[in-house]
């Protein structure tokens, strides 16, 4: 690995301010992440469809309960 793009000898520092940059752990969105799946398997369900995506196969992919159930 190139010693510049290796991250244990990266400068995490912003080099304006010299303050610490934030890291991986600092940019996690959860909420985020969970849109990302879930929009995941709605490309992969409408992928293998036939044609459009019927509303109750995409309620299913999404996890949304059926009124009255």
């Amino acid at each position: 690995m190139t010693p510049a793009l290796d991250p244990e000898t990266v400068d995490e520092r912003d080099p304006r301010t010299g303050s610490a940059a934030p890291g991986p752990a600092a940019l996690a969105d959860d909420a985020l992440a969970e849109e990302i799946e879930l929009y995941a398997e709605v490309v992969v369900a409408a992928s293998e469809s036939e044609g459009p995506l019927p509303e109750g196969e995409l309620d299913r992919v999404l996890g949304v309960d059926e009124p009255g159930r």
